[in-house]
């Protein structure tokens, strides 16, 4: 468990629950144009839930984190730029500056995110 601030995410169904520990690396808009928040993979942790996990490809090359039970997929992560993508945005004045790398940046941006520089 971290000791900085979290946050938790759980399924529509409550079967499988994420932490997310520290701050987002910066926010984007996925190809359907819908707010996302992106987080180091490392900040994500299980909260319960571990037998109602599945972890699928989807149509971009990324990894889906389901639940089993009811299908909500809970996040989307790449290895390859080691970042988690969760849908919506930071909370309300919530003033997170872009910490990803210019080679996360691109990466994300092959797969069809477009990152919120800020600019």
């Amino acid at each position: 468990m971290s000791n900085g601030p979290y946050g938790q995410l759980a399924c529509g169904c409550g079967a499988v629950t994420l932490l997310v520990c520290g701050a987002p690396l910066g926010h984007a808009r996925d190809a359907e144009d819908e707010p996302v928040s992106l987080w180091p993979e490392e900040a994500i942790q299980l909260g319960q839930g571990a037998d109602e996990l599945a972890v699928v490809p989807n149509a971009r090359d990324l990894a889906a984190w389901q639940c089993r039970r009811c299908g909500e997929r809970l996040l989307h992560a790449d290895e390859e730029a080691g970042v988690a993508v969760l849908a919506g945005s930071a909370e309300e004045g919530d003033e997170t500056g872009v910490a990803l790398t210019t080679a996360q940046q691109r990466r994300l941006a092959a797969l069809g995110y477009r990152v919120d520089t800020g600019t």
